[in-house]
């Protein structure tokens, strides 16, 4: 025997009734009206399905306060003031405030102009200028920079690069900017063309690798490589504006405490890299100790050994040798 289904339909549980927050997302702003008649302003938040509003109040301890958890019992009435995405832009333009640029960027061109045009305008505020205008324009710059994912270390190259001009007219060099002619990459690092492109396939794909680079058993690449096949402990430290010209390895030495040789190397007007090393501690009592003991070390031996020859077995297929710059 069968049962019609419009028959348990008219005689099962009757639908529940929309709920007086129905229709209201995350992050809108609300007009609520509660059981006792106040009627209160915010935006709602809807944690583990518990829904809240934060007001603003001048007189509470970080200038909002919540209203809730609340409960269908606790409302009267719901009116949307403001939905989600216009909250956000509120918000976006209290943050940005006056726009440097008024027009969207298409091209690679622009997205640079942009940035260096709005890290102008940062430049130009004083130290003691308006603190305010400044966080306004960095949230430009931050936002814009973001959209192309501009490294934290190219950011700061494009920032000092704008206060740089200010007061000189011939383009810098990375010891005009950094105080040194090497930087940690992580830190400072003059940003390629491609950087700001708006197609990201452009902007992560990989850039080959110079010729002579891999062809140079002492070229950085193939010293770094060296000393870690040699059974070292060695990491890139510090680059230069021209990374594969100019930089500096880290050595650690497998003595207790802090033991370590910094490597520079610079290509010369030959074309040939030259190497350096220097013990990486502080002068005392103690430090002279450990140089002493490194020294009685065969890692320290090692690192004399490659730092003559470079790298002897090279990569042979050079044409597919890359790297993300």
């Amino acid at each position: 025997m069968t049962t019609d289904p419009r028959c348990a339909e008219a005689h099962g549980p009757k639908a529940r009734a929309p709920g007086p927050f129905s229709g209201c997302e995350h992050g809108c702003r609300l007009r609520v009206t509660l059981a006792s008649g106040h009627p209160v302003e915010g935006e709602l938040q809807i944690f583990g399905g518990h829904r809240m509003l934060i007001i603003r109040d001048p007189a509470a301890p970080m200038g909002h306060r919540v209203e809730g958890p609340l409960r269908r019992a606790d409302v009267t009435r719901v009116e949307i003031l403001q939905s989600r995405e216009e909250v956000r832009a509120e918000q976006r333009a209290q943050r940005f405030g006056k726009l440097v640029f008024t027009w969207e960027p298409k091209t690679r061109d622009d997205n640079r102009a942009q940035l260096e045009g709005i890290a102008r305008a940062i430049a130009d505020i004083p130290r003691d200028g308006d603190f305010h205008r400044r966080l306004e324009l960095e949230a430009q710059f931050a936002h814009l920079a973001g959209r192309i994912a501009l490294g934290q270390a190219k950011r700061a190259w494009v920032l000092a690069e704008a206060a740089w001009y200010r007061a000189h007219n011939s383009p810098p060099s990375m010891a005009d900017l950094w105080g040194s002619d090497l930087a940690s990459p992580s830190c400072f690092r003059r940003p390629r063309e491609e950087d700001f492109d708006p197609d990201p396939a452009v902007r992560n794909r990989p850039v080959p690798v110079p010729t002579w680079v891999l062809q140079d058993p002492r070229s950085i690449r193939n010293m770094l490589a060296a000393l870690q096949e040699a059974g070292l402990s060695a990491r890139i430290h510090r680059l230069g504006d021209l990374p594969h010209e100019h930089g500096g390895i880290l050595v650690k030495m497998p003595v207790s405490g802090r033991a370590q040789f910094a490597l520079i190397g610079r290509r010369n007007g030959a074309g040939v890299m030259d190497w350096t090393h220097a013990w990486d501690v502080l002068d005392t009592p103690t430090g002279a100790r450990r140089l002493g003991a490194v020294r009685r070390c065969a890692a320290y031996h090692r690192m004399l050994k490659v730092l003559q020859v470079g790298r002897v077995a090279l990569q042979l297929d050079f044409a597919t040798m890359l790297e993300r710059l």
